[in-house]
């Protein structure tokens, strides 16, 4: 048996919190250091905040030089879905020769929509020889990844559509919020058009991600405006009341063309109610090839177990700005220890 990935979690909201319970279960792992910017959190025991019966003494810190040493194998940064506003400690981290793993979407495939950054993050791994992820379930595996693996036994791809269809309470409060559950149909539609909530982010990383592991070469990337589901019954779970007539999640679309043709379909529809839940590849080829995951992947889970069992591959990847498609084979790493 090998030694303990040494491992520093960034961002302890409720994402970071799962991904914390994760690590602490991981008798692989090796948590050193905790790091959170809220008030509330600060000098306390992560044990006194997660509801977990594991014996810990790590006290969480708004200072991540206070715990980032070069002997750290990876840091885990959760805490925003947008790449500018997490590159500046990415490039704090890589300075310092240690490799990154993020939940930030755009990162999960950055080049086409941040050239620069991507540029500028890649040159900074590379010098200090460490490594750079996004990933997450989604997007990171279900809705790119996965479906690219299944074109492996095809002779001709002509067309993939990929559907993520979720029940949304069953996820945390704010991806309920995130995707506007509880508002009406003219504050979510003003919401989003301000920005001030986000619906999904990643379709077009995923999309893009698709077009450069198959070479598909394609020209046209668009993805629609979110359209509110309506709840067709008032209910109220998690604190959260939704009346009839509100919006209870949404639908985002995104679809990639060669010379006008669509070549790839993405809907992404998570809203709350008792409805069938799945995660489904259906590709147009020879051979035809449909599959589906009856039930779906839970969001929450997924993406934390994502992002634990990447910390072993990502530290024996090469050095640079990768993405889920330059890496090894992804797999349960629980097993697998530090050489």
């Amino acid at each position: 048996m090998g030694k303990p990935f040494k491992v520093i979690q960034v961002g302890f909201g409720p994402m970071g919190q799962i991904v914390t319970k994760l690590l602490l279960k991981r008798k692989n792992i090796d948590l050193v250091g905790v790091i959170d910017i809220a008030k509330e959190f600060q000098e306390k025991k992560i044990t006194d905040i997660l509801s977990i019966e594991i014996d810990s003494d790590l006290v969480i810190t708004s200072d991540l030089e206070r715990v980032l040493t070069k002997d750290i194998d990876v840091v885990i940064i959760a805490t925003s879905s947008f790449l500018e506003k997490i590159t500046p400690m990415i490039l704090e981290v890589v300075g310092m020769g240690v490799n990154v793993i993020s939940l930030c979407e755009q990162l999960a495939y950055p080049y086409a929509f941040h050239p620069e950054l991507s540029k500028k993050v890649d040159a900074a791994a590379k010098k200090q020889n460490a490594t750079v992820v996004g990933t997450g379930i989604n997007p990171g595996y279900l809705m790119e990844l996965l479906p690219i693996m299944l074109t492996a036994p095809c002779e001709v791809v002509e067309k993939i559509t990929i559907t993520r269809m979720m029940n949304s309470s069953k996820r945390r409060i704010p991806f309920q919020i995130k995707i506007g559950t509880g508002l009406n149909k003219e504050k979510f539609e003003k919401k989003i058009a301000e920005k001030k909530i986000t619906g999904h982010v990643g379709l077009e990383e995923s999309m893009q991600m698709i077009n450069a592991a198959l070479g598909l070469e394609l020209d046209e990337f668009i993805e629609l405006p979110p359209i509110a589901k309506i709840a067709e019954k008032a209910f109220f779970y998690d604190n959260i009341e939704v009346p009839k007539g509100h919006v209870c999640g949404l639908h985002s679309k995104g679809i990639a063309k060669k010379e006008g043709k669509e070549i790839l379909v993405l809907d992404f529809i998570a809203y709350s109610g008792d409805h069938e839940e799945f995660d489904s590849v259906e590709i147009i080829g020879i051979p035809n090839i449909k599959q589906i995951i009856k039930g779906g992947v839970h969001g929450d889970v997924g993406t934390a177990s994502m992002v634990v069992n990447l910390i072993p591959k990502i530290v024996k990847a090469k050095a640079g700005l990768l993405t889920m498609i330059d890496l090894s084979v992804p797999c349960n790493t629980a097993k697998i220890w530090k050489e």
